[in-house]
């Protein structure tokens, strides 16, 4: 008889360890920024550039056209978008439109999440899974960047936003630990290390030629903005250099 129980309990225990190995492996936490890759059953381009971030209580994000931002709340598997949830109000092309507004739908009726390695689910009362999210990857290397914003100090050290529309100012990272651009005027290079979200830049040089005064002030504005840097975030296809004290020092959109 005891050696009948024991058979049954190792072959219980042996059943219990397969099913566990045969379970999708779980994340810890749905916090972070997540890609989204389908739409109601239906695959959503890469350029489409629709992105949530979750953080402890509130979430924000874009839906391809608008940038939305607000509560919401996690309960177990439950989740539930606040009613505070606020979006801007610009119009886009029809296509575009169309997907924000299935997007923010399914964003608001979905009441459940499920996570599997690196994918977010977002579902609906009845399990239908409304929405599936990639994590963002927050990879420097290979990837090339476009200027969009660059923080200045002017000489009456009042903080300012460089105009670069004619500066064209523009980064890349190699997979050798080299990062090389255009500061506006002068081509620029130097080495790169990457640690969790810690960016150091170091042995920075560059070309020495003059392009008028305009181009010459938002170069210098970009060149020492970037000697600031000590961490860097990608959301979306933006990144953002950071100083010290977590301020935007420049903001990129991907090339």
């Amino acid at each position: 008889m005891r050696s009948t129980i024991r058979v049954l309990l190792v072959t219980g225990l042996l059943a219990t360890l397969l099913i566990s190995a045969c379970q999708p492996k779980q994340s810890a936490s749905p916090l972070g920024t997540w890609i989204l890759t389908e739409l109601n059953g239906n695959a959503v381009p890469s350029d489409t550039n629709i992105y949530m971030v979750l953080e402890n209580s509130s979430l924000s994000g874009s839906d391809g056209c608008n940038h939305f931002g607000g509560s919401y709340t996690l309960d177990g598997n439950s989740f539930s978008v606040g009613d505070d949830l606020m979006s801007t109000l610009m119009a886009c092309e029809g296509p575009i439109m169309q997907r924000a507004d299935e997007f923010n739908k399914a964003l608001q009726t979905s009441t459940k999440y499920q996570l599997t390695e690196n994918k977010l689910q977002l579902l609906d009362e009845d399990g239908k899974i409304l929405a599936v999210f990639d994590a963002q990857s927050q990879e420097l290397a290979g990837t090339s960047w476009l200027a969009t914003f660059v923080m200045s100090e002017t000489s009456e050290d009042v903080v300012s936003s460089g105009s670069i529309q004619a500066a064209q100012q523009t980064l890349t990272f190699d997979q050798e630990g080299k990062l090389n651009g255009n500061a506006g005027c002068n081509d620029y290079f130097a080495n790169y290390e990457v640690d969790g979200s810690t960016l150091t830049i170091s042995d920075a040089g560059a070309t020495a030629m003059f392009c008028g005064e305009g181009l010459m002030a938002e170069e210098t504005a970009f060149l020492s903005a970037l000697d600031k840097v000590v961490s860097y975030q990608i959301t979306g296809n933006s990144l953002q250099l950071r100083d010290a004290d977590d301020n935007t020092l420049i903001s990129f959109t991907r090339q």
